[in-house]
């Protein structure tokens, strides 16, 4: 049966969150996902899972809807912490069910890591979350003072369209056309996207991603991965050591964008383990 999905803000620390919420009387899955998209890139996969959960899809801080406050810290230990009081917000008090991507992944991960004991389950897709990680030469790029600043502001949304067909063909073309204005197209996202890249380093993950290898030896954990991604090889999938590991083959980066029928045919049968 298909939910209705609502939109509210809800404030964690000072900061207003806006959050896509079915709100149906199921297991909480939250849905993190990663720059420059927002929470609508989940839209796809939450209409598929229905009222079989209830999916939660924030804006997360300086994507969006929702502001990066010039104090918000980019550390793992503050993206657990921020998880946890956007889920006190939400007065949410059962264990969720994770489910990230790209810089989502550094949330989710994080969150699960320190908050064990409110996490029911761990969904991963394409993201890194390693201390042997390298930066792909966008990042790179990004990282370098003032040039960064240059690569962003002339991110036309012609130039972005064509970029992001050349790294996944089979993203929708009306999401690529839709996302623009909330992504590239504004400039405190902009600002959002180098501070993410400039504030997270590959070293940042010791200590946490054994953390995690030791967690998800024993919680439910699914990774669904597309292994064409241009940012991340397909060998990180296999190194989380979750029980079940599924490769796209033919599919890249956004992989619940590019094949959601798929996407949420596996995710839904691994909920219904839980």
């Amino acid at each position: 049966m298909e939910s209705v999905l609502t939109q509210t803000k809800v404030t964690v620390n000072s900061i207003d969150v806006l959050v896509r919420d079915s709100e149906t009387n199921s297991v909480p899955v939250l849905l993190l996902h990663g720059s420059p998209d927002t929470g609508e890139m989940w839209l796809p996969l939450i209409e598929r899972l229905g009222d079989r959960v209830r999916s939660i899809a924030p804006d997360l801080p300086g994507f969006g809807a929702t502001p990066m406050p010039g104090n918000f810290e980019l550390t793992l230990e503050n993206f657990a912490d921020f998880i946890r009081d956007l889920l006190v917000a939400l007065e949410i008090t059962e264990p969720v069910v994770v489910v990230g991507t790209d810089f989502g992944g550094h949330y989710g991960l994080a969150f699960a890591v320190k908050y064990p004991e409110l996490v029911r389950g761990v969904a991963i897709s394409n993201t890194n979350f390693s201390r042997t990680y390298e930066w792909h030469s966008f990042a790179k790029l990004y990282r370098m003072p003032l040039l960064g600043e240059f690569l962003v502001a002339g991110s036309s949304k012609p130039i972005i369209a064509k970029s992001l067909k050349n790294f996944a063909p089979a993203l929708p073309d009306d999401y690529i056309d839709k996302s623009y204005a909330a992504g590239f197209g504004s400039p405190s996202v902009r600002k959002a996207i180098l501070r993410m890249y400039r504030g997270r380093d590959s070293k940042d993950f010791i200590g946490w991603d054994d953390q995690l290898t030791a967690l998800l030896a024993h919680k439910p954990s699914i990774v669904l991965w597309g292994d064409t991604d241009p940012f991340i090889t397909p060998d990180f999938a296999d190194r989380f050591g979750a029980a079940q590991v599924h490769h796209f083959t033919e599919n890249s980066h956004w992989l619940p964008l590019e094949a959601p029928d798929q996407y949420a045919q596996k995710l839904i049968a691994w909920l219904e383990t839980l």
